[in-house]
């Protein structure tokens, strides 16, 4: 049976645009420069090399945008360039014997970063997805099961801003973790200074309407609340409460622009110092997402202008752009939530019934198929470490997707045109629940909306019936795959990346050389030989037997 549903279709086509863009990806040859140098601290330093926008490479392995102050800035290659030239004229000069840097320019620039926000379920989902390894379903269902215990507040809501009129009170939860071994500091840190008088929470967020933020409600140690997944998201609940209590994070970004004598190119080298911890003390992650030098470094306070630093290593890497990555768990569930496709209770849901449906599979990086989580048996080999959760399409959510249009439109299209093609596009859902909240506020009939929603459901599936010749119908069966398969076809694509540990395979073979206990060399003698020719065996039962 191959089921459609107005929100778990929309996010298999979510799946499948990004498929799209893979397919049609045509690579380019770039080149990369690696260069390093010593600062006068000891630490040795990767420069990036300053690009001329024309020749710049996108980073299009990696779809992201980062931060630097006000200025958002689109990810690109490191160091990488398409003019060729350039590339060899800068290793050539860096190759030689006491190759040196001047510094050109040393601008700081003071930045700050907000507190999180209150905890809700999509912010929840997104994180067990992309930092803890578990899909959202199992995120949910171990929140709910914390909640149960009454170690967390109910776990499906929509809102982020707590409520400081209604029984949440900063102070009294800040108590219960006052002594815990693990973030117990950075709790009675705010008690003794931000809420020292008074247990009224920030006032950010959204306030839906709906169940307060994620919060947690008691203190407890790795095994009270059970360990593995249940003390994963448990952890993170209660680091991000503590966090969206704390004050902002500052921090001094160094930017030390470089050039190479009697040359135009031009490098870049940023070193980050933090001034004030703030919601950090407890969200120790975004230290590394801003990059925070080592702070036996004090390098940021001694780089001058004018100033020179030595090449201590050249490489140049000759490489091709590569399409960009699959879908991760996370990213699916932040498109659905932008596009109004399912809610805090039924979007976990959603995303793993087009995985059990067999529309998609989650793989790691390298299109391994993702291991279920547990306890290693006793003599088993230590697996590789599997990273990312992709939504990798099947040949049948492809052809699924292509029943309903095979022109391959993506979510561009014009939502007006009447075709079966909408009935698995997202902007259907998010005008549904649009009306939805009109007959909340009386602005629309209740009846007139669902029959409306009748008619134009039933017209769209008469359309396709009628589309689905024979013809088309042979034209989908034909075009369904083993699983395997439609992985190998991605892989071609070069859409995984290359396995790191080249011994999984021996790895394989000598866990099961342990199973089994060791090969035993056999010898027959002629004897032997010819009773076993003998035995009255088929040619059939030989093969049997051999296999």
């Amino acid at each position: 049976m191959i089921s459609y549903g107005p929100c778990q279709t929309p996010a298999l086509l979510f799946c499948m645009n990004r498929a799209r863009e893979i397919e049609q990806f045509k690579p380019e040859k770039y080149w990369k420069v690696h260069i390093k140098t010593n600062l006068p601290s000891g630490i040795t330093k990767d420069l990036r090399w300053k690009v001329s926008e024309n020749n710049s490479v996108v980073d299009t392995r990696n779809k992201r945008r980062r931060h630097r102050g006000k200025q958002l800035i689109e990810s690109t290659e490191n160091c990488a360039s398409y003019n060729q030239s350039s590339a060899e004229e800068i290793i050539k000069y860096a190759s030689r014997r006491e190759s040196y840097l001047e510094i050109t320019s040393v601008k700081k620039f003071r930045e700050t970063i907000n507190p999180p926000i209150g905890l809700n379920t999509v912010a929840l989902l997104e994180a067990g997805s992309k930092t803890m390894g578990m899909s959202p379903k199992q995120v949910m269902n171990v929140a709910e099961k914390l909640y149960s215990g009454g170690f967390i507040s109910y776990p499906r809501t929509e809102t982020t801003r707590y409520d400081p009129n209604g029984f949440f009170d900063a102070r009294s939860i800040l108590r219960h973790h006052t002594k815990h071994e693990e973030w117990g500091r950075s709790a009675a840190y705010l008690l003794r200074t931000k809420y020292a008088t008074s247990g009224r929470p920030p006032l950010r967020g959204k306030d839906v309407g709906d169940h307060p933020p994620i919060t947690p409600l008691k203190s407890a140690n790795r095994q009270e609340v059970g360990g593995g997944s249940a003390w994963r998201v448990y952890k993170f609940i209660v680091e991000n409460f503590i966090g969206s209590l704390h004050n902002k994070l500052s921090f001094t970004r160094t930017v030390v622009s470089l050039a190479l004598p009697h040359s135009h190119e031009k490098f870049e080298l940023e070193l980050v110092a933090v001034n004030s911890l703030g919601f950090a003390d407890c969200c120790r992650w975004v230290l590394k997402d801003i990059g925070v030098t080592p702070q036996k470094d004090d390098s940021a306070s001694t780089l001058k202008e004018g100033q020179f630093l030595p090449i201590t290593k050249a490489r140049l890497e000759e490489a091709k752009t590569r399409p960009p990555r699959f879908l991760q768990e996370h990213e699916l569930i932040t498109l659905m939530d932008t596009n109004g496709i399912g809610t805090d209770a039924s979007m976990a849901i959603h995303v793993n019934n087009i995985v059990d449906r067999g529309y998609v599979t989650l793989t790691d990086e390298t299109g391994q198929l993702l291991r279920l989580h547990g306890p290693r048996r006793p003599g088993q080999n230590h697996l590789p470490r599997q990273i990312g959760r992709y939504l990798v399409p099947t040949a049948l959510g492809k052809s699924l997707i292509d029943i309903f249009d095979d022109e391959g439109r993506d979510l561009a299209m014009d939502i007006h045109e009447e075709s079966p093609a909408l009935l698995s596009h997202p902007s259907i859902r998010e005008q549904m629940e649009k009306e939805v909240k009109h007959i909340a506020t009386g602005v629309i009939d209740k009846e007139y909306c669902l029959e409306k929603n009748l008619d134009w459901f039933e017209e769209r599936y008469e359309e396709l019936e009628a589309r689905l010749s024979r013809k088309r119908i042979n034209r989908f069966a034909q075009s369904l795959t083993a699983m395997k398969d439609s992985r190998q076809y991605w892989r071609t694509l070069g859409a995984f990346e290359e396995p790191s540990n080249q011994n999984n395979h021996i790895n394989k073979h000598s866990s099961n050389a342990k199973k089994f206990g060791k090969k035993r060399k056999t010898s027959f003698t002629g004897a032997t030989k010819r009773k076993r020719k003998s035995s009255g065996k088929t040619k059939a039962g030989h093969e049997r037997v051999r296999k």
